[in-house]
């Protein structure tokens, strides 16, 4: 039994752990792809609640023009040795804020188990509607190293209709702490590939792109420090690092100790639009990140028809073959240099429409919002 009719929309209430504040803020803007990918075939509608806030009216706002936003916090203060207590409160207020504000669900798609995905099962359950838990989080041992943490996800993610993780990797992390396997279905993530497009300079650039959170485990100084080698056999080519974090002053500093303030551009954070335009003018990307549940920014960069340099841990082996890139140790230094060496001794090799179709075909908003639509389509209420 469908839903709703054949040809009615489907009311889809979003609950995100994370959502951007505007175009410029990058946490949880991955939510953002996921409702553009079934705007076109359902209502997308996102109630994004946090515990403590500078605010706590009840705000809505049309984001980028596209869909329905509501915000709202509980509290604007809170004395940290009470949080855990006050977390008990916010489930059940949250609740009732969506049900008192929301009309009409249909099916609620919850971002992260224990908080929201909380929420999403009080919500159900009063308004006898399924609901499907995505998770994202990297790395899982956050939750499973904890007691709590782990039987609280674990009850949730077993009471959902649906589990949907972003790799093969985080669905085992998972299924390790014992939730069913017939819930679990990896569905990765959503890519824009309407916005990242096909580079069209074919004109080589001699730049290396390095884009993420300036943090050590995303590999910002490690990239800095392997490009640094191969300036020795490759004295023409450049490097773009774009980010913002703690790491940022460490990698100022190796810049200016080693005089590579010619050689190397650094970038704050990008928004979407800023992001595509320094693919297109990079000749690829390295991302040794020490851990990745998905890897956002590498898909984009190869939706874009570059290839990657890309941590061999975790999720990005699930898409990185010969045809797009090289997988390398992230600790690496000297690997990492040599996978640059030999990505600039091969870019003729790489197919930048291949590495384009690989990605439209598996993440694609098209493919992956009539993949999620179906997933909400044949829900059955099994509480």
């Amino acid at each position: 039994m469908k839903l709703k009719g054949e040809n009615q929309k489907i009311n889809v209430l979003i609950l995100p752990d994370l959502f951007p504040k505007n175009e410029k803020d990058w946490v949880g803007v991955f939510v953002v792809d996921y409702v553009k990918s079934i705007a076109s075939q359902c209502n997308p509608i996102v109630f994004y609640s946090r515990l403590i806030g500078d605010d706590t009216p009840l705000k809505s706002e049309r984001f980028n023009t596209s869909f329905d936003v509501y915000r709202w916090n509980y509290k604007t203060k809170i004395t940290p040795i009470l949080k855990p207590l006050f977390y008990l409160f916010w489930f059940f207020k949250t609740a009732k804020q969506v049900q008192q504000t929301i009309k009409n669900v249909d099916v609620i798609h919850a971002h992260g188990a224990i908080l929201n995905g909380t929420v999403a099962y009080l919500l159900s359950k009063r308004l006898n509607v399924p609901f499907v838990i995505s998770e994202h989080t990297g790395p899982f041992s956050k939750v499973s190293n904890s007691f709590v943490k782990r039987n609280w996800a674990k009850y949730i993610l077993n009471k959902a209709n649906k589990v949907l993780t972003v790799s093969n990797h985080l669905k085992q992390e998972i299924l390790d702490i014992g939730v069913h396997q017939s819930k679990i279905e990896v569905t990765y993530n959503p890519v824009d590939t309407n916005l990242f497009t096909l580079k069209e300079n074919k004109i080589l650039i001699k730049n290396i792109l390095f884009v993420s959170r300036l943090e050590p485990f995303k590999g910002g100084l490690r990239t800095l420090k392997s490009f640094h080698q191969l300036l020795q056999k490759e004295g023409d080519w450049n490097l773009t690092i774009c980010g913002e974090g703690v790491e940022k002053q460490a990698i100022l500093q190796y810049i200016t100790k080693n005089k590579l303030k010619d050689k190397v551009t650094i970038k704050g954070t990008l928004t979407k639009k800023e992001l595509a335009k320094e693919i297109h003018k990079a000749a690829f990307l390295v991302y040794p990140s020490l851990h990745e549940s998905f890897g956002l920014i590498p898909v984009e960069a190869m939706s874009c028809g570059i290839p990657v340099i890309c941590t061999n841990q975790t999720a990005p082996k699930e898409y990185i073959n010969a045809a797009n890139g090289l997988l390398v140790h992230p600790n690496n230094i000297d690997e990492i240099a040599q996978a640059m060496q030999t990505l600039i001794n091969n870019l003729s090799a790489y197919d930048a429409g291949n590495i384009r179709k690989q990605i439209v075909e598996r993440f694609g908003f098209d493919n992956f919002g009539k993949n999620l639509i179906k997933i909400y389509s044949n829900l059955r209420w099994v509480l």
